[in-house]
């Protein structure tokens, strides 16, 4: 592991690694499962594809992590493991499976039933949620999420993926600006003579800027229209499915609009500077 700060596990049990992008510290002690692990090493760069850092532990913890149930899930699977074998009739005939049933599960694999992770609860009009979350909640082992606790949780699992994005989009978008922004000035110098001819002939400041906008909003126009044909077209063969609403294409047409207003400036300073005499040159 490339470590950064402090050692190796030394130990059997109770030790992990941590990597610095959860944010613990040397000696913190995190409690998982029944047991209390102390964070002896810290790592750099040991992330998953979303950005998450990992935690390190030797498989002897890592199996009793995994694999953790709280005492009440228990007591409640064998006692729900009983009341199934007294409705059948092999627990009326042999009263001994009665109370196997009370042992481990692996004791009875054909009457144990696989761990629940989450069930959806569906309320009558009326109802308060708050309340029927708060009993749900009174449950050690049990966690309520309303819906919208959902979405924030399924959001957050893509964060860093969304941060990722925006960063990539920003680049982007200052990159478009200065390739822009070259080619109003290129196609502003390729027109000095035009430009100074206009000013002797009388023609306000006003309008070589506004010939100068009008170029840059064709260019954006045409770049957003050959996007979008584009991205009509190649979108359907993307290994992920890409959904573009209404609003994207509207904050992609205001984005657009900002970039040639912008890039077109030094275009229009170039053209201010321009004198009516340099036609003569």
């Amino acid at each position: 592991m490339p470590l950064i700060a402090g050692r190796a596990l030394g130990q059997a049990h109770y030790e992990m690694l941590a990597d610095r992008t959860l944010g613990l510290r040397l000696g913190d002690r995190v409690p998982l499962g029944k047991d209390i692990y102390t964070v002896v090493g810290i790592t750099a760069g040991m992330t998953g594809p979303s950005g998450d850092g990992f935690a390190f532990f030797t498989i002897p913890d890592s199996i009793a992590i995994q694999y953790d149930t709280p005492g009440e899930a228990i007591r409640l699977e064998r006692e729900a493991r009983r009341s199934r074998l007294k409705k059948q009739d092999l627990g009326n005939t042999q009263p001994i499976l009665l109370e196997r049933a009370a042992g481990p599960a692996s004791q009875l694999p054909a009457l144990g039933t696989q761990n629940v992770s989450a069930i959806m609860v569906n309320m009558v009009p009326g109802v308060d949620p708050a309340r029927v979350a708060k009993v749900i909640s009174g449950w050690s082992d049990v966690t309520v999420y309303p819906n919208d606790a959902q979405r924030e949780l399924m959001l957050r699992s893509i964060e860093r993926n969304r941060k990722q994005l925006g960063m990539f989009r920003t680049l982007l978008v200052i990159i478009s600006a200065i390739i822009m922004a070259l080619i109003l000035y290129t196609l502003t110098l390729d027109k000095i003579h035009d430009i100074a001819m206009l000013k002797l002939m009388g023609a306000r400041n006003r309008t070589v800027v506004a010939l100068i906008l009008q170029q840059a909003m064709l260019l954006g126009a045409l770049g957003y229209g050959l996007a979008y044909c584009i991205g009509l077209w190649v979108f359907p063969f993307f290994p992920r499915r890409v959904a573009i609403t209404n609003a994207n294409l509207v904050q992609l047409a205001l984005i657009v609009l900002a970039i040639s207003v912008i890039s077109s400036l030094l275009g229009i300073w170039k053209a201010m500077s321009v004198q009516p005499n340099e036609i003569l040159s």
